[in-house]
């Protein structure tokens, strides 16, 4: 479909403005002077893009952005780790609304760029089970942003790699947003006490999280996905299985964490766990996500705590190690940022060297909340 939009201007001339729509392809514009020129341009560029959609050999020109969202769920998506599944499905169902109608041949780096563009105005959205997800005041970060395209770009390596549908990834020209990951906010020894000792008022698998985030370094999804199987209790080792790098991870237990989780298995005897139980599980035998996700942010604003999340308890353990002169060789050992190649079994992860740092690092954090404890 196309149609020619006459303009009057101020000086008195005419402008005659070409706009053609033609299903699986985004609408193109064109002004001219003469209405000759535009029609002659007009019968031109909607045979070029009929010929090209009808091409036979070109695959590009069959399929649209849904149709290969729609193969990659189906088949990719189950392949996929459990945890990431569900926003993976959000972001590409996003895709799929916004650029969803139109063929691969007509995806380019323009259209690519203004979906980028879009998410940056795009409203942070707290889920709500039942209900419409809320949207809240903040727009999406550069490093959510620059997800959402990650996640679009291992859709069309799909098409590239797998299906030979396109001969090149539309998205590997479109620059990603900086991001600057350079966070420094850490606990110090009095906010340490108070977060603890509320935590342990308000909820005692909540008061294990952050004790576990905060004497080993682990991630929130780490600490989650923790089951009985990881936590070898004869060695006082963690075994972290799913990290955010893809590699296993083994951290000594500190002796604090030893006797609560101690204490913690004593008292989940009733649950008849097993060792492929989650440690902190919902009545389904899933993560109890709601300990970090809801419950940690308003612990940290009853206690006072400004401008901190569950993973600033990754950067405290850091911090203290940098200025307890730990090597950053050894951080890095004991945050999991870089390791060699390891296997999956347990003894190989079993890091001796650590225990010293753990350990005393670990006291010198929570030398006031030990001191309170006593006293208390």
């Amino acid at each position: 479909m196309a149609e020619i939009k006459i303009r009057h201007k101020k000086d008195g001339t005419k402008s005659y403005t070409v706009c053609i729509r033609i299903v699986g392809a985004p609408p193109i514009y064109k002004t001219f002077s003469r209405k000759t020129d535009a029609l002659e341009w007009q019968e031109r560029t909607q045979s070029e893009i009929r010929e090209n959609m009808n091409f036979p050999k070109r695959k590009a020109q069959k399929y649209t952005v849904a149709d290969i969202i729609d193969l990659f769920i189906e088949n990719e998506l189950p392949k996929k780790k459990p945890s990431a599944q569900a926003e993976f499905k959000m972001v590409l169902n996003w895709y799929k609304k916004e650029i969803g109608k139109y063929y691969l041949s007509n995806v380019d780096n323009q259209m690519l760029i203004n979906c980028r563009d879009k998410l940056a105005k795009k409203h942070k959205e707290i889920p709500i089970k039942g209900q419409k997800a809320r949207e809240t005041d903040k727009t999406l970060s550069n490093a959510t942003i620059n997800k959402y395209m990650t996640y679009m770009r291992v859709v069309f390596e799909y098409c590239v790699s797998d299906l030979d549908i396109l001969q090149i990834n539309p998205m590997s020209k479109v620059k990603k947003l900086k991001v600057d990951n350079a966070r420094k906010r850490c606990l110090e020894q009095k906010e340490i006490t108070k977060l603890l000792d509320n935590a342990l008022k308000t909820d005692y698998e909540l008061y294990l999280c952050i004790l576990i985030a905060l004497l080993t370094g682990a991630r929130k999804s780490e600490v989650l996905h923790l089951t009985w199987s990881d936590v070898d209790f004869e060695h006082k080792m963690f075994y972290f299985m799913e990290t955010k790098n893809g590699t296993d991870r083994g951290t000594p237990m500190h002796d604090i964490l030893f006797d609560e989780l101690t204490k913690f298995k004593n008292q989940s005897k009733v649950r008849h766990i097993n060792k492929n139980d989650y440690l902190f599980a919902t009545s389904e035998g899933k993560p109890r996500e709601f300990l970090i996700g809801k419950m940690f942010p308003k612990l940290v604003k009853q206690c006072g705590i400004e401008d901190f999340r569950f993973h600033d308890l990754r950067h405290t353990q850091a911090s203290w190690q940098a200025m307890g002169g730990i090597s950053q060789v050894m951080t890095q050992k004991t945050l999991g940022h870089k390791s060699p190649a390891m296997t999956n079994r347990y003894s190989h992860l079993r890091d001796e060297n650590l225990r010293p740092t753990i350990n005393n690092i670990g006291n010198t954090m929570l030398d006031d909340w030990l001191k309170h404890q006593t006293n208390g």
